[in-house]
């Protein structure tokens, strides 16, 4: 039988050796961990689990159930840190349902550190257009569902630096445009659905003190990364990532800095262009409010404790998305800015409920989750 490359059949193919590539170099390691090296004792995990209700600017009210799994496979020092398991239902008010589990593994002493996401998602998004400056009358929704396999396999080289690769796989399927919008004319790259496929390469490096509220170290992200039609992809385009984020305790407080920039080339689909606004990347702006090729953000957070389980925060973002590198320029980056409630709900893993309201140039932002904006 031909298999023809923009069949299904040619896309899941080449999604499972794209799996197969990223997992063979850790098969030796994971076949050693016999069903008793796997055993979890008391006092090597911790699980929280609660009925969830949450808010965003995107998704208006949501509720569901939302748990963290934390636990350290046997024979892994009780000072290493913990893998975890953070799995989520959740309906919001938008008629939106999210399926998602975001994983994370250390592996032989953290030796090994494999961390993604498997979801399905049924959603629905606001479009503004592309560009520093789209405006918002030009808002229209669209409808989305897309199942989401996402892994990072990675091994470390040196003291806290990991290398590896990346495998993602999206399948977005547009079920609900508006007929009078100005994605329905299908002009614009997406809007007939896409497939997408891409690897890359992954380079971290992360001297964090806690995964979960860091108040001492560095955490560094490089990615290069392709999605192409010979991996399966509908769509060819390549991107730079660069995570940069710092922490610094002063007494019981905690400053927490973050630069981010994302870079794109060739063509991309509107929905993979780089954005800014949400719950964690410049709070105070909707997600995706603007989009474009490139983006650079700086972000900045003051973060102390009140009183028993209770901490404040003081955040400011300062950002913008553009066509060229060239048009970054100071005086077309955007300020949002805000403060925030936590709530300790895991004393072991340092783990909070976040409470942000977010401002900016005429637009601000509730958000109600679980777990640091960075």
């Amino acid at each position: 039988m031909k298999i023809n490359k923009d069949s299904n059949l040619y896309r899941i193919i080449i999604c499972g050796l794209l799996s197969l590539f990223l997992l063979v170099p850790f098969a030796d390691i994971l076949g050693q961990d016999s069903l008793r090296q796997q055993e979890i004792v008391k006092k090597r995990y911790s699980l929280f689990a609660v009925p969830l209700i949450f808010f965003t600017p995107e998704t208006r009210w949501g509720f569901g159930t939302a748990g963290i799994y934390t636990f350290r496979l046997k024979g892994e020092r009780m000072e290493s840190r913990p893998s975890k398991l953070q799995l989520g239902f959740l309906y919001t008010m938008n008629k939106q349902v999210l399926f998602y589990l975001p994983y994370q593994l250390f592996i032989g002493d953290e030796s090994i550190n494999i961390y993604g996401e498997v979801g399905y998602y049924l959603f629905s998004y606001k479009y503004f257009g592309i560009g520093n400056d789209t405006k918002k009358e030009a808002e229209e929704t669209y409808d989305v569902d897309y199942p989401r396999f996402r892994i990072n396999a990675l091994k470390k080289v040196r003291p806290n630096l990991y290398l590896g690769l990346r495998y993602w796989m999206d399948d977005y399927n547009l079920v609900g445009l508006d007929s009078e919008g100005v994605l329905n004319n299908g002009n614009i790259p997406g809007s007939n659905s896409s497939f997408l496929s891409g690897a890359g390469l992954v380079l971290n490096y992360d001297s964090r003190d806690n995964l979960f509220f860091p108040s001492s170290g560095h955490y560094i992200e490089t990615v290069l990364f392709a999605n192409g039609k010979y991996l399966g992809s509908d769509f060819d385009f390549n991107k730079f990532y660069l995570d940069v984020r710092t922490y610094r305790a002063v007494k019981k407080s905690v400053f927490a800095f973050n630069f981010l920039t994302e870079l794109t080339s060739g063509t991309a689909p509107f929905n993979q262009l780089a954005y800014i606004g949400g719950a964690n990347k410049m709070r105070g702006i909707f997600e995706g409010r603007f989009k474009d090729n490139h983006l650079m953000v700086f972000q900045g957070e003051y973060r102390c404790p009140l009183f028993w389980r209770l901490k404040a925060a003081l955040f400011a973002s300062y950002g913008m998305v553009a066509a060229d590198f060239g048009d970054f320029r100071p005086n077309h980056f955007k300020l949002s800015y805000g403060v925030g409630l936590r709530v300790l709900v895991n004393k072991k893993e340092k783990i909070h409920l976040r409470f942000d309201a977010g401002f900016g140039k005429k637009t601000n932002g509730f958000y109600v989750t679980i777990g640091e904006a960075f």
